[in-house]
């Protein structure tokens, strides 16, 4: 197996990678309930939603990180 080979198949892991984790967490962020009639109960839900929009887009920039990846080493591969 050539470097060319190994590279290229690295790259395809990473955006194949990348694309699944991206599909998976592809949702827009989730808006905040009650605006202007606030209770403890929707404090806590509003709480609940933000931490879970912090991780879909932790995950959304973990994703598109891997696809560059993939295309850098699609480029390196290029050259080998």
């Amino acid at each position: 197996m050539t470097y060319y080979q190994c590279v290229e198949i690295l790259s395809s892991a990473f955006g194949a990678i990348g694309t699944t984790i991206l599909f998976i967490n592809s949702y827009s962020v989730q808006p905040l309930e009650g605006a202007s009639f606030n209770s403890p109960a929707i404090e806590e839900y509003n709480r609940l939603i933000k931490n879970k929009n912090i991780n879909r887009l932790k995950f959304q920039r973990v994703g598109f990180g891997l696809m560059c990846v993939s295309f850098i080493l699609q480029a390196v591969s290029v050259f080998l």
